[in-house]
């Protein structure tokens, strides 16, 4: 591209109108002070944490649910007012928080912990390096650090943590459920935030009875609900009319009904505002809306299954060519695909996970069909356009050859 060209592009959205006030209200980053609608979610949270106040060991957490339920929102904002009054009572208090999904491998979630808690800062005996270290030994240093503090409270914030146990399996969890048998004096405690209600089925007992001291599930929001988050969001976001009610009833409509992902709902207002100004719009309208969701639906199932797995690709083109989508049926045309292009197949339980990880990304629904005295059987169907399959699949020179098998 000319530098010509490019001056241009630079030219016009610098002269182009700015319908947004204020954009990091509408990214991932931006966290309000209240989340409505989840008073008795931060009530319930905030008074498990309340014991540390007293000196004593909280409950072990577990919170489940979709994305964008505020989970995570809910927890930043009790855990920050929480080490504010801690601060002033003289409490010492360290909440490292890490986000499993990201830090994908099961020693960078130790590092990454030992960071958080300014480990790296203090003695070298404690140190957790970037690398050069077993698991074992960066999960006794980390333990002996708190130890070695005497009367140090330590609540850990694992958000992904299904992400975790996926990856690396729960030799982590174990180690720090069952950590407070060697600390005297001070103590940690987990809170874990999962988008899987079925993360603890894949847990050792010993850690799921640790874990789970106390549960709580996050409900997906109501379209009414959606409505009055972006119109509060709207006002800190646009400025003043640059943003239609019809869009903004649209937007929560969308999101409402696909999963009540409130997450999702801004994304569409920001991506919306983005497509109006380029345009140089004097407000956004629900047709930006609805620009928004194609823009967003195409780039991100295209980006999620170009960089997926062999398998999870082979599986999704297994489930686009069954015909009556249940287990049976899409694994076994699973496997004779892998025997196409020479793979080796991986287990029926390994395919069932993978089953349920693509419904949580929404690329697949899976549902549960009762077939009366025959028991019940699960559907799944891909829920996104197979040119989007096609297009993420197709210069792939193995896989591209599975698009038109029989």
């Amino acid at each position: 591209m000319s530098d010509d060209i490019l001056d241009s592009i630079f030219e016009k959205a610098a002269a182009g109108q700015t319908l947004i006030k204020n954009r990091k209200t509408l990214t991932i980053d931006y966290v309000p002070e209240r989340l409505p609608f989840r008073d008795d979610e931060t009530g319930t949270i905030a008074q498990a944490l309340s014991v540390v106040l007293k000196g004593a060991r909280p409950s072990n957490l577990l919170l489940f649910g979709k994305p964008g339920t505020g989970k995570t929102a809910v927890v930043k904002n009790v855990t920050k007012r929480l080490l504010t009054k801690t601060s002033d009572l003289g409490i010492e208090v360290l909440m490292p928080f890490i986000n499993a999904k990201t830090a994908n491998t099961g020693y960078k979630v130790l590092y990454e912990i030992a960071e958080n808690m300014g480990i790296n800062k203090e003695e070298k005996k404690f140190h957790v390096h970037f690398t050069g270290l077993s698991m074992g030994e960066a999960t006794d240093r980390i333990l002996d650090f708190i130890k070695n503090k005497k009367k140090l409270h330590v609540i850990l914030i694992i958000d992904e943590i299904d992400s975790l146990v996926d990856k690396n399996g729960d030799d982590i969890l174990y180690n720090f459920t069952r950590a407070n048998e060697r600390i005297i004096g001070g103590f940690i405690s987990l809170i874990g935030i999962s988008n899987s209600l079925t993360f603890k089925d894949k847990l050792d007992p010993r850690v799921r009875s640790s874990l789970s001291e106390e549960e709580m599930v996050f409900n997906p929001y109501t379209i009414e609900q959606l409505q009055k988050i972006l119109l509060n969001r709207a006002k800190v976001a646009f400025n003043e009319d640059c943003i239609s009610n019809a869009a903004i009833n649209l937007c929560a409509a969308i999101a409402g009904r696909e999963n009540g992902d409130a997450r999702r709902a801004i994304d569409l207002l920001r991506v919306a505002a983005e497509i109006a100004e380029r345009e140089r719009a004097s407000k956004v309208e629900e047709k930006h809306i609805r620009l928004s969701q194609e823009k967003i639906e195409k780039d991100t199932n295209y980006e999620i299954l170009k960089n997926s797995t062999t398998h999870t690709k082979i599986l999704i083109l297994a489930i686009l060519k069954s015909k009556n989508g249940n287990t049976g049926e899409v694994y076994e045309i699973y496997s004779s695909f892998c025997r196409h292009i020479q793979q080796e197949p991986l287990t029926q339980r390994r395919i069932t996970q993978i089953i349920s990880e693509l419904d949580q990304l929404g690329l697949i629904r899976s549902d549960v069909v009762s077939q009366g005295r025959y028991g019940r059987s699960q559907r799944i169907k891909v829920t996104i356009p197979s040119i989007t399959i096609t297009s993420a699949l197709r210069d792939d020179q193995i896989l591209s050859t599975l698009l038109f098998a029989d």
